[in-house]
């Protein structure tokens, strides 16, 4: 069963990286680890459906995480990048990598693999993260900007788009307020 290949891949694995001497085993680990992913299955077929199949990435999310834990902080977005590419429709992957990529101050790369990952990932889970980017810098007119695109670019009907810059207006509003509290206390 699908299980029974996750645990028995997952004691190899664990195994080989608890026995294995850092700087010789290292190309032996890594190519176990990539071996590892392009090979394990993520497709799962809808119930009642073979024809249509979704991808779940949590085994190979399990192993990326400890095949991170194994090498320098420096490396991790080098090796999250080629990951990504090797499986572009892991959307966690993608924002793991998002993320490594602020933490490592890399703006410009940043926004190109945010670029990347709206385009392959589903729209409701862009709207989402742009949602919860701007409910922690309601400030970001960058933020807005790309929102309000995005919005257009996928045909956004013109009451969707007012109410997008009215919430704009009032983020921006409410913000002010409590700008203006904090510096009369």
């Amino acid at each position: 069963t699908r299980s029974s290949l996750h645990r028995v891949i997952w004691a190899h694995v664990v195994f080989v990286q608890s026995h294995g001497a850092p700087s010789s085993q290292s190309k032996l680990f890594s190519d176990l680890v990539h071996r590892c992913l392009s090979t394990v299955p993520s497709r799962l077929e809808v119930p009642f459906n073979p024809a249509e199949f979704w991808s779940c990435y949590r085994f190979h999310n399990k192993v990326v995480t400890l095949y991170l834990r194994c090498l320098p902080q420096s490396q991790h977005a080098l090796v999250l990048e080629r990951l990504r590419y090797a499986m572009p429709n892991n959307t966690e992957l993608g924002l793991r990598l998002l993320h490594q990529e602020w933490q490592d101050g890399n703006i410009e790369h940043l926004k190109f693999q945010a670029r990347m990952l709206c385009s392959n990932s589903p729209k409701c889970l862009v709207r989402l993260l742009y949602q919860q980017a701007l409910q922690n810098l309601p400030l970001c007119a960058a933020l807005w900007k790309d929102r309000l695109l995005f919005e257009a670019a996928e045909g956004g009907n013109s009451d969707k788009l007012r109410r997008l810059v009215d919430w704009c207006q009032s983020c921006s509003e409410n913000n002010k307020h409590k700008t203006k509290c904090k510096h009369n206390h």
